[in-house]
This record gives C-alpha cells, sequence and structure tokens, in this order.
C-alpha cells in the first residue's frame, strides 16, 4: 500500500501521479514501465520508488485519490437533505464532474484496477460498493414499490451512463456540462418513474 494517505501527498507526489495516468491511458498498465514513469514526469528511479515501491503502489494511490474524491462528493450531496430526486440531480452533477475533473484516472479506474493484486482491490470497491448503495438507496425512496431486486440493475444503468460520459464529451461543444447533466438526470428519471411492479 502507498506509505502516505492521498490527502498528504506533496506536489512532486501530484506530479508523478498525473505522468503516470498520462502514460497508462497512452500506453495501457501493463506496458507502462517505472523507467518510463520517472521519464515523463522528471524524477530519477530512486525518487519514483520512494515514493511508490512498485508500479501497483502507483496504480493504487492513483485510483485511491479518484475514488475518495468521488465518494466524499457525493456523500456531501447526501448529507444536504431534501427530496431524494433533487439529492440524485446532485448525484449526477458531482459524479460526472469529479469523472470530468480527473478523466485519466477516472477511465484508469474502470479498465485498470482489475490488474492490482485482489488485496489492493479490496478497499477501492468497498468505496465503490458505497456509492452504488447510495444511489440505490435514493432509487428506493423515490420508486418504493419496485420489486427489491431491480434497484440494482437501475443503479448500475445510471452508473454505467455516468462513467462513460467524460469519454466522449467535449465541453467546448455547444450542449454544456451543467445542461448534459440535466438532461442525463431527466432522461433517466422519466423512464425510471415510470417502472411499476
Amino acid at each position: 500500500m502507498p506509505r502516505v494517505r492521498a490527502e498528504d501527498y506533496d506536489d512532486k507526489m501530484r506530479a508523478i501521479l498525473d505522468a503516470a495516468a498520462g502514460l497508462f491511458a497512452t500506453t495501457g498498465y501493463p506496458s507502462a514501465k517505472m523507467l518510463d514513469i520517472a521519464k515523463a514526469c522528471g524524477a530519477t528511479k530512486s525518487m519514483l520508488y520512494h515514493y511508490f515501491p512498485t508500479k501497483d503502489d502507483l496504480l493504487f494511490a492513483m485510483i485511491d485519490e479518484h475514488m475518495n474524491g468521488v465518494l466524499a462528493a457525493v456523500e456531501q450531496v447526501c448529507a444536504e437533505g431534501g427530496p431524494a430526486k433533487q439529492r440524485l440531480l446532485g448525484f449526477v452533477q458531482v459524479y460526472t464532474q469529479k469523472s470530468a475533473q480527473s478523466r485519466r484516472r477516472h477511465v484508469i479506474a474502470m479498465n485498470d484496477l482489475k490488474f492490482l493484486p485482489r488485496k489492493m482491490q479490496l478497499p477501492l470497491l468497498e468505496r465503490e460498493v458505497k456509492v452504488t448503495n447510495i444511489l440505490a438507496d435514493m432509487l428506493r425512496e423515490m420508486n418504493p414499490g419496485l420489486p427489491d431486486e431491480v434497484y440494482k440493475p437501475y443503479t448500475m444503468l445510471l452508473i454505467g451512463m455516468l462513467n462513460w460520459i467524460d469519454t466522449w464529451y467535449r465541453p467546448t461543444g455547444k450542449v454544456k456540462a451543467p445542461e448534459l447533466c440535466e438532461r442525463a438526470y431527466r432522461l433517466f428519471v422519466r423512464g425510471f418513474m415510470a417502472e411499476k411492479t
């Protein structure tokens, strides 16, 4: 596991994570070498190993930092209270915003988590479960009459839609981010609320 917590990362550590994210995005995690990461961020190999003893530690730190940010933002939206529909719109907005802010790390979290040893995956998967449980609880509150077994599939349908937005969406286009979030929210809610037992 990383030697320090994400909130204690210094500028050099963040530069290493950013350079690694760029490299993983272009060459793929399995093909990226620690020497290439060191070159990309202007660090010596020994400095890189000081912060991240293995490439797995580096990947873990990258995904850990990203997922902590997503979970904290989602929990804050829920803590603000209000009707479930309002909280769901907030969820869509912050989830999409956090994904867009660290686009490469979000895609790496989706694609490369599987390369970590199972022991390192577990705390990250626990955070994924927390996010999906928060969303499933909101959906259950919004449309409580559905069979219990369908809330998880609906949850994953919405998460799946949100996960891929940042791979194709361009903020410079005609549809701006707040409008896109509103449209995604309305599209999902109209269909979901029309569902009956």
